[in-house]
């Protein structure tokens, strides 16, 4: 039987310890071939919240997973033309991996909103539902969600989140132990999310020069 493909999509603005030890347990406990990280280009639901470039935000994807040899960054989303949809991927993914079963891997929060994502029964269709808790959101399975196949796997209430990081950091706190290592360095190597008085924040760039797919 072939090996699941555990796929973890986001923002990624910036990446954290959160994503990284959720995507590396659900791997773990679904045995998982490999897990995609898929940073969104232009995404349907936060259009106006993206805060570092295209190019920054596979930086530090690319500096939080240097030699993990079960994590690859899959950057079409990147590169696609228009807005995000995460259909549009799982079909990319289901021609690059035939046969090899999907596991999504997502938080509480999402449990409540995919019923609102474009083509979401298609989406269904295509994957498990691999979730894990988060605080302030139900783990009960909502009646949008009656036709998914839905697996819960162990791990901490993460109550991590970009957002928040992006707070602190623009408060001048430092976040050590909270983001990797390398990508705190990048942050502070690239004067990211700096504090509002230092910084005027341009339109970010949500598209890298065109490229051929990897």
């Amino acid at each position: 039987m072939t090996l699941p493909i555990g796929v973890l999509g986001g923002i990624f603005d910036p990446v954290h310890n959160g994503h990284l030890a959720a995507a590396r347990l659900a791997a773990e406990f679904f045995n998982c071939q490999k897990v995609l990280f898929v940073p969104s280009g232009i995404p349907p639901h936060k259009r106006n919240s993206v805060t570092a470039s295209a190019r920054d935000r596979l930086a530090m994807l690319e500096a939080a997973l240097a030699g993990d040899n079960r994590a690859v960054i899959w950057k079409n989303e990147l590169l696609r033309d228009g807005v995000s949809y995460t259909i549009d991927t799982l079909e990319e993914l289901a021609r690059l991996y035939p046969g090899a079963p999907i596991h999504f891997i997502i938080g509480a929060d999402n449990l409540h909103e995919i019923h609102t994502w474009h083509r979401y029964h298609d989406i269904l269709r295509r994957v498990t539902l691999c979730v894990t808790e988060r605080p302030g959101f139900s783990m009960e399975i909502p009646d949008t969600l009656r036709e998914a196949t839905i697996r819960i796997f162990p791990s901490p209430m993460w109550g991590l989140s970009s957002s928040m990081l992006r707070q602190l950091l623009a408060q001048g706190h430092s976040c050590r132990y909270l983001l990797p290592g390398q990508v705190r360095k990048y942050i502070i190597e690239n004067k990211l999310y700096r504090p509002a008085e230092s910084r005027i924040y341009p339109a970010p760039d949500n598209r890298l020069p065109a490229q051929p797919c990897s």
